[in-house]
C-alpha cells in the first residue's frame, strides 16, 4: 500500500563503523530477509531498541563487536512510502526467505517509492524500515552523521548465578 505521511518519521541503523553508515552494499552482494543479491537496499529500524534487537539476532551471540555507530534517518513530511501491511507470521519467522524476499523484491524493482516499511521478525509490534537506494527521492532523506551505538551492557552480557 502507497500513502505519503503528514509527519517526518524517523528510522535507526547499527553497523560497524569500517562500513559507509547507510550503504546498501552488504544487501547487494549477499541479500537479506527482505531481498535478493543485487539490490541496493539499505535496512533499518523504526526505532534504536529494535535496531539493538536486529542486531543482536543478526550477530547471533550474546555480545556485539566494538565499534557499532548508529545513523538516525529522517523520513521528511510528504515522501511516498509503502508498507508491508499483511503478512503470515509463519512465513516472516521462517528461515526460508522465499515469500518475505519477493515481497522486497517487487517493491525495488517496482519503483514507486524508496521506502518499504516491513513488519519485523524479532518484534511482532514493529516494524523495520528498507531504503532503496537507487531511487530518485533517496536523496531527500536526512541522514545524521553516526554516533557510537550505546548499548547497556546488561543487554549482551550472560546472566549470573545469584
Amino acid at each position: 500500500m502507497v500513502f505519503r505521511s503528514d509527519a517526518a518519521r524517523r528510522a535507526y541503523r547499527i553497523v560497524l563503523d569500517r562500513y559507509p553508515p547507510f550503504d546498501g552494499g552488504g544487501a547487494f552482494r549477499w541479500g537479506s530477509r527482505w531481498t535478493r543479491p543485487g539490490c541496493w537496499v539499505v535496512h533499518a529500524a523504526e526505532t534504536f531498541a529494535l535496531a539493538v534487537l536486529e542486531n543482536l539476532v543478526h550477530w547471533q551471540t550474546v555480545s556485539l563487536p566494538p565499534g557499532l555507530v548508529c545513523v538516525r534517518v529522517k523520513i521528511p513530511r510528504g515522501l511516498d512510502q509503502e508498507r508491508v501491511d499483511r503478512l503470515d507470521r509463519a512465513a516472516l519467522a521462517s528461515n526460508d526467505f522465499t515469500a518475505t524476499q519477493a515481497l522486497g523484491h517487487r517493491w525495488y524493482a517496482g519503483g514507486r517509492t524508496a521506502v518499504l516499511w516491513v513488519p519485523s521478525a524479532v518484534s511482532p509490534y514493529e516494524s523495520n524500515v528498507l531504503f532503496n537506494q537507487r531511487h530518485a527521492d533517496f536523496s531527500r532523506l536526512e541522514v545524521d552523521p553516526p554516533e557510537p551505538a550505546h548499548v547497556d551492557p546488561r543487554l549482551t552480557s550472560r546472566a549470573r548465578p545469584s
